[in-house]
């Protein structure tokens, strides 16, 4: 597992984040969140380069070869946590639905027989998954988590040109070439466009938000 390690922000990218979300200086907890969610992101991209460059990430392949490994050492006798963990134990970054369906394969109460069956069926869906580009995956997560600040910190949510931008002035603060991103945003705004449009509405009442993310912003690590 990556080590996360948040650093401050470079004094431009500092500069590019007020440009863009308005607040001068920047509120603690503002900066506090950007560190994290860049400091997790490259974390996360250590486990998914090969030196080629190419992703070995959260693909369906390399899931469904850990549940084959996981499912050989049950077999001899070997299904304490050391052995499911990877599958077991969020820190092991298996995906959500693995993850939910497997949450019980160290539970020794359960026959074997019916663990094993648990396993087998999840590889056998993440078997036939096509492949996927983990890389841009983790880019589209990073961005997710950035419009959570967008929404509470930006001083006009409302402006979406803005929020384009910031988003583009996330992935430059993460070290990201942005270019391809500009003459060719099409993908990334079908993938979070969704989220673009929740996250660029006025404020509603506090109780009936929509997105009321602030109990996991204050609860970050500090």
């Amino acid at each position: 597992m990556q080590e996360v390690r948040p650093r401050p922000l470079y004094r431009a990218n500092r500069k590019g984040f007020i440009r863009v979300l308005g607040p001068d200086p920047l509120p603690d907890l503002c900066v506090e969140t950007i560190c994290w969610l860049i400091a997790a992101y490259k974390a996360g991209l250590q486990r998914m380069k090969r030196p080629d460059g190419r992703s070995i990430g959260h693909t369906p392949a390399k899931w469904a070869a850990e549940t084959r490994r996981v499912a050989n050492h049950m077999r001899r006798g070997h299904d304490g946590p050391e052995v499911t963990r990877t599958l077991t134990d969020p820190l092991f970054d298996p995906d959500i639905e693995t993850f939910e369906r497997l949450q019980d394969i160290g539970n020794l109460a359960i026959p074997l027989e019916q663990r094993l069956a648990a396993i087998k069926a999840r590889s056998r869906e993440l078997a036939a998954l096509p492949e996927i580009d983990a890389l841009y995956g983790a880019r589209v997560s990073l961005l997710a988590n950035a419009l959570v600040c967008w929404y509470y910190f930006a001083v006009d949510r409302e402006d979406t040109l803005r929020q384009w931008q910031f988003m583009l002035t996330m992935l430059q603060a993460a070290g990201e070439g942005t270019r391809g991103v500009y003459e060719h945003p099409e993908r990334l705004k079908r993938d979070l466009g969704r989220l673009m449009q929740l996250t660029a509405q006025p404020a509603g009442p506090s109780p009936s938000d929509p997105l009321n993310f602030v109990p996991l912003l204050s609860a970050g690590p500090r």
